[in-house]
């Protein structure tokens, strides 16, 4: 009975006592809106064959799709039948909703409006927006609405060490209970790591379920396959070295399976983070699928301590300041030439050494 006490009081203490995962959630907020950005970006050369009123051509393929279904107002923000001229609005206040988002900017506000602009400019094409890393993605920005994403490495962190507000939610002057944002967080983080989980191993059991996957033949075909090809090069390289790509098969299925438990311990955390961020990378540059992966791995970082992101950032800093330094202390060119003239006076140590 006591080690049942202890345990419940554990978990009240990991809840209630401190926000977790705060820098593996500004990962998330920060790479999440920089994927978004970047995939408008990249579609918009050719928005209107594939979002706009030249995509009317699909009606047909899009009308049996569950994306469509999303319930008021979502489903009426971005449609086929709206002009372009008015979509290409809509997706500029997407981006610069985007943008607010990436820079941590009122995140009480524009959290949940990047959700519902995403969702409804999602909705447009399901064929295009609707596959296994959208997926994972909306579910995670879904979760985020729970967590203080702005805690780190955001304008709203700025503002709150120069205002000193350490209540970032609060309704009509009334502050929120303390525990109430902290346990919103940390409820955040588990359902994003519970989530992974469950992503990974169900992968690995659909993995083990044939022979493919076991042998090296999942692996090696789209390393051939020219719509999965990024770098030629390297993919000739890559499955020319079949023990490589047979070890490489097993690591990816039992990595995945065997993941919740390297969260139990230090070691293993570190080892399992690793692996599973350097099979993703992998995916990424050899099967030319870098959205995937790259929502994957800002995911995974809610894994890694607070305490190893401050030591990184000291660490980062630190190197910053000594940069920073080291060339201030260098004389500027233009005024060492200037010292060199006829009527001019050499001041600097550093050039009265190389006259002598």
């Amino acid at each position: 009975m006591n080690a049942v006490t202890r345990l419940w009081d554990s978990l009240l203490h990991w809840l209630l006592d401190r926000r977790h995962a705060t820098y593996g959630l500004a990962v998330m907020r920060i790479g999440f809106a920089g994927l978004t950005i970047v995939s408008i970006l990249l579609y918009l050369p050719d928005y209107s064959y594939t979002f706009g009123e030249g995509s009317r051509w699909g009606e047909s393929l899009y009308r049996p799709s569950g994306v469509n279904t999303y319930i008021w107002p979502i489903s009426i923000l971005f449609s086929r039948s709206d002009p372009d001229w008015f979509t290409y609005l809509k997706l500029a206040l997407l981006l610069a909703v985007a943008v607010a988002y990436l820079l941590g900017w009122r995140m009480r506000i524009i959290a949940p409006l990047f959700v519902l602009l995403w969702l409804g400019y999602a909705s447009t094409n399901p064929l295009v927006l609707n596959t296994g890393h959208y997926q994972t993605f909306r579910v995670m920005l879904l979760f985020l609405l729970l967590a203080d994403t702005s805690r780190r490495w955001s304008l709203d962190a700025r503002r709150r060490r120069v205002t000193r507000d350490e209540h970032p939610l609060s309704f009509r002057g009334r502050v929120l209970p303390r525990w109430v944002p902290v346990l919103s967080n940390n409820v955040a983080v588990i359902l994003i790591g519970a989530q992974l989980c469950i992503v990974y191993i169900t992968s690995a059991l659909w993995k083990l379920q044939g022979s493919m996957w076991t042998e090296g033949i999942a692996a090696y075909y789209p390393l051939r396959l020219e719509q999965f090809i990024l770098f030629p090069w390297l993919n000739e390289i890559a499955w020319h070295v079949t023990p490589a790509i047979f070890i490489a098969s097993w690591l990816s299925v039992y990595m995945q399976l065997l993941f919740p438990l390297t969260l139990l311990n230090r070691w293993t955390r570190i080892f399992g983070l690793i692996a599973i961020t350097g099979m993703h990378a992998g995916i990424g540059v050899l099967m030319s699928l870098p959205f995937f992966s790259l929502v994957m791995i800002f995911s995974d970082m809610i894994f890694v301590r607070d305490v190893t992101w401050r030591k990184v950032q000291l660490w980062v800093v630190r190197r910053w300041k000594r940069r920073r330094t080291v060339s201030n202390r260098q004389p500027d060119a233009g005024t060492s030439r200037q010292g060199l003239g006829e009527d001019a006076q050499v001041t600097s140590p550093e050039v009265v050494g190389v006259l002598r």
